[in-house]
């Protein structure tokens, strides 16, 4: 089962069951947390919902958030010697592991309250000039469990989830000086998301103390590193026994692996620069799904933009870009929003009332929307409604040296477009826009 958290349209809180590319939605302000902390387990909140769900969501156009926002506790650990060998090199020794990581695994507290969802932005705290991701996997706790035994801990494991542990370097160097460890080093942001991954999802891929699933990261769409789950040296029980080992653990608390080697900046800083506003961050866990983040400024504020518009000058007549916008098959060929997959059906040639059918990839899932022509004049201007009842709108402008072609994303026409032009999601289209044009612009251009 997968299951997230998100936000309804009425501004409640609700978790649901994932089937496809809907969410089958829990009843209003029912968390993931209270399902856990209910006793009755997940399977029996799955047959509910999809028996009786009290709304159905289309998974690409939910605001999704982390799977669990508000954790009691978070624990993360350092769990894959590789990443714990590679940090010893740049800290300036040899790689030698301490005899003492082998002995027990060692964790430190994070901070609830630092949560963020799967596509949330990420700020650089004050006073950091060396901000890093980081590439986990944590699971989390089922129920209330305390002096578990390594060899049936995971049981006590509700479900796995993609972790992100953003940490400023230079303040973690200073504060492992001291015998206290990382604190404000960790304390500014942690991703988790987009879903809570119940375990007999992953057990086909089980192998030695973990999954053969990959786990990367990412920086401006580029591979930086990462590895395989498999190589973790303690596993999810051995990692419970010891956090639960005098204590009590929590249904919802969280509990991370730690990198995996080359899941962070740290280790590759030989070659790569840390993280500046700017930089988008994607880590990805298979069979997990993705946390994606941009970075920003801390004080940087989203202004919303109901009418996101970007212009380029393409050398051809406008005909000759009319005719590659309104082919449908030749969408994904200039798409900059990486979200287009194919055309499934569609006349050949786009006019007013034309009906038109695309495959898409969001949150690691394929969907498939259907667009209608609202505008249309001919080598002149074409819009088309979005499911989500914005329109995507083309304009072109004949001027010297070619045609002026305008895209706009109108959210004006949208009842729910000033909460989604309020949130990131603006961004992300603004994004896509400025990549789609110049994509646009090679396509018409190499054609004429």
């Amino acid at each position: 089962m997968k299951w997230v958290s998100y936000r309804s349209s009425d501004g409640s809180e609700r978790c649901g069951l994932v089937q496809g590319a809907k969410i089958l939605g829990h009843a209003a302000g029912v968390t993931l947390l209270d399902l856990l902390r209910s006793g009755e387990g997940l399977e029996a909140a799955a047959a509910l919902v999809t028996s009786s769900p009290a709304e159905i969501v289309d998974l690409a156009w939910a605001d999704v958030l982390a799977p669990i926002p508000v954790p009691p506790s978070v624990r993360d650990f350092a769990a894959f010697e590789r990443h714990v060998s590679n940090a010893a090199v740049v800290a300036g020794g040899d790689g030698t592991v301490s005899p003492i990581w082998y002995k027990e695994p060692v964790f430190h507290f994070s901070n609830p309250a630092a949560i963020r969802g799967p596509r949330d932005d990420v700020p650089v705290p004050a006073g950091t000039k060396s901000w890093d991701y980081e590439v986990e996997v944590a699971a989390v706790i089922a129920d209330d469990c305390s002096d578990l035994d390594a060899a049936t801990a995971e049981s006590h494991i509700a479900g796995y989830l993609v972790y992100c542990d953003w940490s400023a370097r230079d303040l973690s160097a200073r504060e492992m000086g001291f015998v206290f460890g990382p604190s404000k080093s960790k304390d500014a942001a942690t991703s988790l998301g987009p879903y809570l991954v119940t375990p007999d999802e992953l057990e086909p891929h089980r192998s030695g103390k973990g999954y053969t699933l990959t786990m990367n990261g990412y920086v401006n769409g580029e591979l930086y590193g990462g590895g395989s789950w498999g190589e973790i040296h303690w596993s999810f029980g051995e990692m419970l026994a010891h956090a639960s080992r005098d204590t009590t653990l929590r249904a919802g608390d969280i509990i991370a692996s730690g990198p995996v080697g080359t899941g962070c900046i740290f280790e590759l800083s030989e070659h790569r620069d840390y993280l500046t506003p700017g930089d988008t961050v994607r880590v990805e866990v298979e069979r997990l799904g993705t946390v994606e983040a941009r970075i920003v400024d801390k004080g940087e504020k989203l202004v919303p933009e109901m009418m996101i518009a970007r212009s380029i000058l393409i050398a051809a007549p406008p005909a000759a870009v009319f005719d590659v916008i309104a082919d449908p098959r030749r969408h994904a060929h200039f798409d900059g929003s990486g979200t287009v997959a194919d055309t499934i059906t569609a006349p050949d040639r786009l006019t007013l009332g034309s009906e038109f059918s695309v495959s898409m990839v969001l949150f690691d899932v394929p969907y498939e929307v259907t667009n209608t022509v609202l505008e249309y004049e001919k080598n002149r201007r074409i819009a088309w409604a979005h499911p989500g009842r914005h329109r995507w709108r083309y304009e072109l402008e004949e001027v010297e040296g070619g045609t002026l072609v305008t895209e706009t994303c109108d959210f004006t026409t949208s009842p729910w477009g000033e909460r989604v032009a309020g949130s990131a999601w603006s961004r992300r289209d603004a994004e896509a826009i400025e990549k789609s044009l110049p994509r646009l612009k090679a396509l018409v251009e190499r054609g004429a």
